[in-house]
């Protein structure tokens, strides 16, 4: 008696996507990755007084297309990180400070005046007294300053 050996069912499948990988192009890197490795190469001509926006042409010419703004703060953060800075990731919302950074004398409460009864208010003012009048405890207009 002879047994049947099963097959795996994947092996077509692991075969196939084995000969994709052998034919698959390389990711083009990006524009950052080809920032930060040609960063020497963009400091020198920044020293040999070459702008921005020509070092952008010269990138542009090769292939990485980006707008000036993006190769500088694409040169600071590569730069920043060659130095050994970790890249700071600013999305989401803002942390607030925790309480012990931000240390404020805590203000002292002042007794000061009262506010007036609600009863004082709604009086109605005896005549040829204005409704501006300190009696109600609110200024109408500046004329009484």
């Amino acid at each position: 008696m002879g047994e049947a050996v099963e097959s795996d069912p994947y092996s077509e499948l692991r075969a196939f996507l084995r000969e994709e990988i052998k034919h698959a192009p390389s990711r083009k890197p990006t524009a950052y990755e080809a920032v930060k490795a040609v960063l020497p190469e963009i400091k020198e001509l920044k020293a040999k007084c070459k702008t921005d926006a020509e070092i952008r042409e010269l990138l542009a010419r090769m292939g990485v297309k980006l707008s000036v703004a993006t190769l500088r703060q694409y040169v600071q953060t590569a730069t920043r990180e060659l130095a050994g800075h970790k890249p700071v990731r600013r999305r989401g919302k803002a942390k607030a400070k925790s309480p012990a950074k931000t240390s404020q004398p805590p203000t002292e409460h002042r007794p000061g005046p009262q506010p007036r009864s609600t009863a004082a208010r709604d009086q109605v003012p005896a005549r040829g007294q204005s409704p501006a009048s300190p009696a109600l405890g609110h200024r109408m207009s500046n004329k009484d300053l």
